[in-house]
């Protein structure tokens, strides 16, 4: 639907859309399909299933993901100051990074430092932040549509291609990812769940 949109309301020329904006608008339609799934379905069984599944893609997707975004910062900002990269460098500051992040209430794993070797996204430049920012606007777009019942701004975002820099077309879409509401709206969601998913259990 994003390429539809974007490919009959824009020029060739801006008729594709950056992987930042692709992202927001695919998760958004599974935002969707959990919605129309938690409206409609009543066993509990089922429902706690749907409730797992969007909490388990919340927390990959935006803790787990902001957690990546750190440590490629990290990285990067190694290279710039011209220290190796090693895997003991690496190996060390993940570990750490998964404790900060962990906290105590889970058991340390040794082995968890050496997870970042098989993550390919850190070989791209600045890549994961598009995840968590991008979960998190999908579910704030979901809140707008569903309970505000403003759908024309989406539209018109996923009519924009790239006619414009991403940022500017969230804006005119009415969502700014400089500011924390969006984020905020997105927690918000992700504490009414989890609270029904644990009364359901």
């Amino acid at each position: 639907m994003h390429s539809y949109y974007t490919r009959t309301n824009q020029p060739y020329v801006y008729g594709h859309y950056s992987i930042f904006l692709a992202e927001i608008a695919s998760t958004t339609n599974e935002n969707f399909l959990t919605e129309y799934l938690l409206s409609t379905e009543k066993k509990k069984d089922v429902r706690t299933y749907i409730l797992n599944h969007y909490l388990d893609g919340f927390k990959g997707s935006v803790f787990r993901q902001t957690q990546f975004a750190e440590f490629e910062h990290f990285i990067n900002q190694q290279a710039e100051n011209g220290i190796p990269l090693t895997a003991e460098l690496l190996s060390k500051n993940y570990g750490t990074l998964n404790e900060r992040y962990y906290g105590s209430a889970l058991s340390p794993n040794s082995q968890i430092k050496f997870e970042w070797a098989r993550i390919p996204h850190f070989y791209c430049g600045y890549y994961v932040y598009q995840y968590a920012t991008g979960f998190a606007s999908a579910t704030a777009f979901t809140e707008k549509i569903i309970q505000k019942k403003e759908l024309e701004p989406y539209l018109n975002f996923l009519k924009a291609g790239s006619s414009d820099y991403p940022l500017k077309i969230l804006n005119k879409a009415g969502l700014d990812v400089k500011k924390t509401e969006y984020l905020e709206e997105a927690f918000s969601v992700f504490k009414r769940r989890l609270n029904e998913l644990e009364n359901l259990i």
